[in-house]
């Protein structure tokens, strides 16, 4: 008896380990989905404050990396700190997303920031984070005159927090810069390109998509750094004609609709 006892503790222990074989590859929305519809995936890519710690504990048993979105270059009326960071905004606005652009060499910007950070992985458990609007601060970006504190508060993130699992967004002319803080690299819509003004899905030109895709090679093979794909499209055949084209380049991909409030659905 004493023998079954010890049996059934150890099933129990290797049923509870935390598997990390055969997952998918890449989970994505901000809106509020169950936590048990939220399994297996490599990364889990969700809003902070749809979830409570013990949620995020969850997550975390069933999912390798399970972190939250924030955005370094804007906020929104929908962003937790949006009132505090209000003093601290650019001129000018995002008229697609209805943000305001954040003027980040201020330092008690900074600060708000860190505390949001901090809340994030200390008080709700997050593996780390996924870094928004990194190209804003690019060459052709709207704030590209405050690079050098962007790239500076990226370090202060990696040296407060350093087990911290960064994920930057976009931004692939910072990376010389920025790749000794951050984990993984995403990068959005490089075979599909969304219109805003049509509201329609649709395909980049071929030419384009074999540029985008070479310099994500290069990346890859310079800095070592793991690239997850997000691409938008509503059909199915959409959908598997994206699979299919970028299956060869081996990178984790995720597909969905471009507000991201919803699990994906495909007609």
């Amino acid at each position: 008896m004493l023998h079954y006892k010890y049996l059934i503790l150890l099933l129990s222990s290797i049923l509870s380990f935390k598997s990390f074989a055969n997952l998918k590859n890449v989970f994505l929305c901000y809106g509020k989905v169950p936590v048990h519809e939220i399994r297996n995936y490599t990364y889990v890519i969700v809003e902070a404050s749809h979830y409570t710690a013990g949620e995020v504990a969850v997550l975390k048993q069933y999912n390798r990396y399970v972190i939250c979105y924030i955005s370094l270059g804007e906020v929104n009326k929908f962003t937790s700190f949006y009132e505090q960071a209000k003093p601290f905004v650019l001129s000018g606005k995002n008229k697609v997303w209805d943000s305001y652009y954040l003027d980040l060499e201020k330092k008690p910007l900074q600060k708000i920031l860190l505390k949001d950070i901090k809340e994030k992985i200390q008080m709700k458990g997050f593996d780390g984070l996924f870094l928004d609007n990194i190209d804003n601060y690019g060459i052709y970006g709207t704030q590209k005159h405050l690079k050098k504190h962007l790239i500076a508060f990226i370090r202060d993130i990696k040296n407060a927090f350093p087990t911290i699992f960064l994920m930057q967004n976009a931004g692939l002319d910072l990376i010389e810069a920025t790749h000794e803080s951050i984990n993984a690299i995403a990068i959005e819509s490089i075979i599909t390109s969304y219109s805003f003004d049509e509201r329609k899905y649709q395909f980049r030109d071929r030419k384009e998509f074999k540029r985008k895709a070479i310099k994500i090679k290069e990346i890859e093979k310079k800095y070592n750094l793991p690239f997850i794909v997000i691409e938008y499209m509503n059909s199915d055949k959409g959908k598997n004609k994206i699979l299919r084209k970028l299956k060869k380049f081996k990178w984790e991909i995720f597909v969905g609709q471009i507000d991201l409030q919803s699990k994906p659905t495909f007609k």
